[in-house]
């Protein structure tokens, strides 16, 4: 493993955990440049004792292998060996013990770690390792350390204590840590002779603890920390270092049921055992507390206009705070609902109530002082700003905008500098929240790779009832910088608004204050309680369209500012929402300004973060349209949805129950319909996976290219695992080629306050961003090697989409991959990459840059005629001894020798200075040269200083290209995921057939044992049992020319009904996303909806009962279904009296089967409706089969197996008693509920017997049959 690639290197840090030790972060050896220390107590550096080697009562062992895990990293497999150079196997003692091991890997490195994050290495088959296992990772790093400790298991304990090799330093040997840096700034933290005096001390033994420093990992790995940190205001030792804690550690999120509060209140108020006083001086501030805070205009809370996100400061404190003190307030008046990560020297600092939140949220320790006060330092800001955010606050990043010798020569400049202009000056360079990470340079990479979308939306109920109503949205993933922007009208219910909320979750929503209706504000409650939503005031935050369109424009955000135009430069979905009259495009058009004023909620939060810029520029917009909208224009055409490129409709509630993307229990993926068919290689193509299922196919044309695609890939099995080893090399270059144009846009926006920030980490950071470049220069070399491959195959491809992937347009105009040869080739000769990937610093070889490069040819140029210039005038003289002399702006002066200057010297020789001997001189030609190359000298530093902005910026030109290529792999990774499952699922898959639905071919679905995508096996183990699902299919036993579309499920408690319709459905969907599925046939029309109403809950956060969700499932199944739906129903009524429940079950099985004629599947323990649909044509019965041994009016002495085998018929009872001993319910209770039973059912058949006698009476033709029937029964 190379030095940029070890272990802690690899992987971005998420939110590290706080050990007892505190010893699993690692650590830099960055050392202070050029800053003063001063320790909390003002007594000097304080070093950091270790705990000494103890013995540990430990089930480890050298020799042993573990899974071990440093903070905020993944589990890695380990050998267990003694300290190399101590000798110890342990440090620190109880809950702070720390194990030593060495971590597998090409290049092995060692560490000290945690024994509570030690686990025994079983071996790499295990469930631990597997999908959804607590050791499971699909990075090749770790899947190589485990084959190599699967080697190592196979030896015995003195043999693998052979492999350990490494002595290299992995963590320091002696922790001397370093104090919390102080700038220039004295005043704020006093001047007196005391502070100076520990100044000089700290200075002092700086020096001489300079040679103890010892590196802890490799020096060029990105990912180390500095030594440096805030120390608490008692000695620390490894134990007490900063970190975070473990509660905190495991809570990355916030809690469902509070909202992050800014206001610290007293709640770390210090406790008097660690010397910080009990309250904090902001507890005691009167203004501050809550209940009398005024915002900025000085409304106070109970103002229904009040402000939250701002705070007046009043004038009074303002003058008794310091210069810098004063203007942290002055940010945090403008920013009160966030933390401030405020940069002082190279730390950022929290005071008052943020110091707080950095204890109690980030582990973080207070310093010594009546205010309270903590920080970390710069190297760090990724770490603790993730863990932040992900806790629900918003981080402003306050950086210093020069060096506090850039303040000194501004005083200088200044006739009267106060107090106040002797602090350096400092911007906000970045506000962070969970809509709006970017991932930046300054920031962790993101693993998680599903889209974190920020929501706007605004409402406008159409009607006073609330009938109608319609939504404006745009949301956007920042991380990818793509837009959605669309307008549609809704009903009563919400129905697309949740659908939209379930394919596209945000992380956080804006909406106009007082806009959203009751209606929409239950949805955010109910739906996404966790979720961080903020009311924007309508006018100046939450813009209108009209200022929205004129800022758009105004600010040029989608014009090239190198080649400005005086036309208006839209988007083509944004100027599709202008009106046609208007040319300039600052009039909205007609039904659509409630999306254009979501667009400006939205432009308006990002100018707020500062990423406007950056994401705008990138002009990545798509309309979003519903995905019912074309059905409901089309509804006069019975098929026409099928033959275009219309998609199914999976709403939210149908998404819950089928388990598609969520399991209901967990939260998570296990077990989910994603999880099961999810084997995509790269970060994108999870995406576009994700983006598939919401929404399946419908046209059987464009579903049978995806199949053929499918097949196409299982027939060149060898290239296939050719190609998915070349993709699981690919990083996430959609987010790369994002960050690739953020920085390459700062070229442009050069009065970015991030460009003006001073970082002290600057070459960490320039190291970072190439080697994110260079990354993504790796991975489209890799696409090149796929698309080779492709090639030579792509003739034999059947699929269309196969073949526009893999054919280059521009050999072949059936092709849709863009020719990105030549470029990958210009930009592997630009640079020298492998100088660059270690210095940070791109020095361009020459055609790369133009303004370089004339820099250097005017260099070269003038130096020449310099020299040709020297070369005259000593023939000119008539001395061969006249040489140059001098150096930056007094180079060129010609030295002469003083006894061999000539008595005659030319008029044009100006003495410019002399020395003992020499004397020089300066022409005007050479004064003239001498201006021209240092101006020569300017641009090519300029040139080169911009120049890795520049290679970003050139880079991103190609944007387009690189994007459809991404595309294009994403497309390819997708399908050679359904390849690999139609080629790796227990039992036999089959294509499914697709029928185009015409007047002739009513709807229908025809599934011959088919089994459940997500179930293979029962919890006995036994095979999965499958089962025939015929739905609108001829009975030709029963009646060759029926057609019934609607199926009546019965059978016993737990007999499989629900998991039955699930089943139909997740089959269903997988057969129109264009995957084989799990049966033995499956032929079908397609389906434009799946409705279903599975289990039972309630929605007590929206304030609906659980027969009231029943109700209102149902009632949308009813207004939305069409004939070409699919209803899966389950157990409807039961929320209700037995009598309601069987009469509203009785009326919809009526309307789905008679009026809407829609597919269904309706399971239910109402025997009364087998009974009275047992003879209609549209209606089948069908039953979960069991076998009841020992069957007799006892119910106690009945012994049921279930056997999960769907067969025609109604099943007689449901068997509930068993399901009642099963779950151990009393044996007294249960002989109770029996006898009373038998009073119902006796009560049941007299009140039948009597209904027939009447219908015979009144000449029922089948009524006597049945009577006779009934008479044989029990009474």
């Amino acid at each position: 493993m190379s030095r940029q690639s070890s272990l802690l290197s690899f992987f971005p840090m998420s939110e590290a955990k706080r050990d007892g030790d505190g010893g699993c972060s690692p650590h830099s050896d960055a050392e202070p440049e050029g800053g003063r220390m001063l320790s909390p107590r003002g007594s000097g550096i304080r070093g950091r004792t270790r705990a000494p080697p103890t013995d540990c009562d430990c089930e480890f062992s050298p020799g042993d292998l573990v899974w071990a895990k440093l903070e905020g990293y993944p589990w890695w497999p380990c050998l267990v060996y003694k300290h190399p150079t101590e000798g110890s196997l342990f440090r620190g003692r109880g809950r702070s013990s720390r194990i030593h091991v060495q971590f597998f890997d090409d290049d092995p490195s060692r560490g000290w770690v945690s024994i509570r994050y030690i686990r025994p290495y079983t071996g790499s088959s295990g469930r631990d390792t597997s999908r959804g296992g607590m050791f499971y990772s699909s990075r090749p790093e770790i899947r190589r350390a485990m084959e190599l400790a699967d080697a190592a298991l196979k030896k015995e304990k003195s043999e693998r204590l052979e492999l350990a090799v490494c002595d290299k330093p992995s963590e320091s040997e002696e922790e001397d840590d370093e104090e919390m840096e102080v700038s220039d700034e004295g005043d704020d933290f006093g001047t007196s002779e005391e502070v100076k005096r520990r100044k000089r001390q700290i200075a002092r033994k700086q020096h001489a603890e300079k040679s103890k420093k010892r590196k802890i990992m490799d020096s060029d790995s990105e990912r180390e920390y500095s030594d440096m940190e805030f120390k608490p205001d008692e000695a620390s030792s490894d134990e007490n270092s900063v970190g975070v804690g473990d509660s905190d550690a495991s809570e990355s999120e916030a809690d469902p049921g509070k909202k992050p509060s800014i206001n610290g209140g007293g709640a770390g108020g210090g406790a008097g055992a660690d010397g910080n006083p009990t309250s904090w001086e902001h507890d005691k501030i009167d203004w501050l507390q809550d209940g009398k805070r005024k915002d900025a205009r000085r409304r106070r809370q109970n103002d229904p206009d009040y402000d939250p996100n701002t705070l007046f400061v009043p004038e009074d404190y303002l003058r008794n705070c310091t210069p810098l003190m004063r203007k942290w307030w002055e940010m945090k008046s403008q920013n009160f609902d966030s933390v401030l990560f405020y940069k002082v020297g190279k730390f950022y600092e929290l005071f008052h109530m943020d110091a707080v939140i950095g204890v109690n949220k980030m582990g973080l320790s207070f310093m010594k002082g009546t205010f309270a006060h903590s920080g970390f330092p710069e190297i760090a800001f990724d770490r603790y700003c993730t863990i932040l955010v992900q806790k629900g606050y918003k981080v402003v990043r306050v950086e210093q905008i020069e060096t506090p010798e850039m303040m000194e020569a501004r005083c200088r400049a200044l006739a009267h500098p106060t107090k106040y202009d002797r602090v350096v000056r400092r911007e906000i360079c970045r506000v962070i929240s969970k809509g709006t990470q970017t991932y930046g340079i300054l920031d962790s990479d993101d693993l998680d790779s599903h889209n974190k979308y920020l929501l706007c939306v605004k409402e406008k109920v159409d009607d006073s009832a609330g009938l109608q109503r319609t939504y404006g949205v745009c949301f956007v993933d920042t991380t990818v910088g793509k837009f959605y922007l669309g307008q549609f009208s809704d009903d009563r219910h919400c129905s697309r608004f949740r659908t939209l909320l379930a394919h596209h979750i945000p992380v956080q929503i804006l909406f106009e204050r007082g806009n959203p209706s009751a209606e929409t504000q239950k949805i955010f409650k109910g739906l996404l309680p966790s979720t961080a939503q903020e009311g924007l005031i309508a006018g100046s935050q939450f813009w209108d369209a009209s200022k929205t369109l004129k800022t758009l424009i105004e600010k040029g955000y989608f014009g090239d500012k190198e080649n400005p135009s005086s036309e208006p430069i839209l988007p083509p979905v944004i100027k599709a929402m202008t009106a046609e009259t208007d040319s300039l495009g600052l009039t909205p058009g007609e039904n659509a300004e409630l999306a254009l004023s979501a667009l400006g909620c939205c432009v308006f939060y990002l100018k707020k973060c500062i990423i406007d810029e950056e994401l705008l520029s990138m002009g990545k917009f798509e309309e979003y349209i519903p995905v019912d909208v074309d059905i409901a224009k089309e509804q006069n055409s019975s098929s026409l949805f099928a033959k275009t490129s219309q998609r199914m409709v999976l709403d939210g509630v149908t998404l819950t129950n089928l388990e598609i993307l969520q399991n209901a229990t967990t939260g998570s993926e296990e077990g989910t319909l994603l999880e099961n068919i999810d084997t995509c290689c790269t970060p994108f193509g999870r995406r576009l996976l994700k983006q598939w299922l919401c929404a399946p196919l419908c046209n059987p044309s464009t579903i049978n290219n995806r199949l053929d695609a499918v097949e196409d890939l299982l027939a060149e099995a060898a290239k296939m695992s050719e190609i998915r080893d070349l993709l699981r090399k690919l990083p996430d270059l959609e987010r790369l080629l994002s960050k690739i144009h953020s920085i390459g846009s700062s070229l442009k926006n050069q009065d970015h306050p991030g460009n003006r920030a001073i970082l002290y980490e600057e070459a960490r950071y320039s190291k970072k961003k190439i080697v994110d470049f260079l990354s993504a220069l790796e991975g489209f070399k890799i696409i090149m090697e796929i698309i080779s491959i492709l090639e030579d195959i792509a003739d034999g491809f059947t699929s269309k989409t196969l073949r526009q992937i893999a054919m280059v347009k521009s050999k072949n105009p059936e092709g849709r991959f863009p020719d990105i040869k030549a470029e990958l080739e210009r930009w592997d000769a630009a640079f020298d990459h492998n100088v660059a990937r270690k210095t940070g610093v791109v020095n361009p070889k020459t055609g790369f840059d133009t303004q370089y490069d004339k820099a250097l040819e005017d260099i070269s140029s003038i130096e020449e005629g310099l020299r040709q210039y020297l070369e005259k005038q000593r023939k000119r003289l008539g001395i061969k001894a006249v040489m140059y002399w001098g150096a930056g702006k007094n180079r060129y002066q010609m030295e002469i020798a003083e006894g061999s200057v000539p008595a005659n010297l030319p008029d044009d020789y100006v003495l410019k200075s002399t020395r003992k001997g020499f004397k020089r001189y300066w022409t005007k030609d050479l004064e003239k040269m001498l201006n021209e190359i240092i101006n020569a000298e300017e641009r090519r530093d300029t040139a080169q200083k911009d120049c890795m902005k520049r290679l970003f910026y050139n880079f991103d030109k190609s944007s387009e290209d690189w994007h459809t290529a991404v595309e294009c792999i994403a497309v390819l990774d997708v399908l050679m995921c359904f390849a690999h499952y139609s080629q790796g699922c227990d039992g036999p898959l089959c294509r499914p057939v697709i029928v185009l639905p015409e007047s002739n071919t009513l709807p229908f679905v025809e599934l011959k044992h088919s089994r459940h995508p997500c179930i293979t096996k029962t919890s006995s183990d036994d095979d999965f049992i499958p089962n025939d699902i015929l739905i609108g299919v001829q009975d030709e036993k029963a009646n060759p020319e029926s057609r019934t579309c609607c199926v009546l499920v019965t059978g016993p408690n737990m007999g499989g009904k629900s998991t039955l319709l699930r089943q139909t459905g997740l089959v269903v969907i997988m057969a129109q996303l264009g995957c084989f599925v799990p049966a033995e046939s499956c032929r079908l029309t397609p389906v434009d909806r799946i409705f279903t109403r599975l289990g039972a809950s309630d929605r007590i956060m929206s304030g609906e009962s659980t027969f009231f969700v029943e109700l209102s499932e149902t009632s949308s199944i009813l207004r939305h279904a069409t004939e070409h739906s699919l209803v899966l129903m389950d157990e409807l009524g039961r929320g209700t009296a037995t009598f309601d429940g069987t009469a509203i079950a009785s009326a919809v099985v009526k309307e789905l089967s008679e009026n809407i004629k829609c597919r269904t599947m309706f399971s239910t323990h109402y025997h009364s409706l087998v009974e009275d649909y047992s003879h209609t044509p549209s209606v089948r019965l069908g039953h979960m089969a069991c076998m009841v041994e020992n069957e007799t009016d006892d119910p106690s002495q009945e012994t049921i197996t279930f056997l999960y085998k769907f067969i025609k018929g109604a099943c007689p009872k449901s068997y509930g008693f068993n399901a009642a001993r099963l779950a151990n319910i009393p044996e007294e209770v249960i002989q109770k509920a029996q006898e009373k039973a038998k009073e119902f059912e006796a009560t049941t058949l007299s009140l039948r017997l009597f209904r027939k006698q009447c219908q015979i009476a009144e000449g029922a033709p089948l009524a006597r049959d049945e009577l006779d029937k009934l008479a044989v029964l029990p009474v």
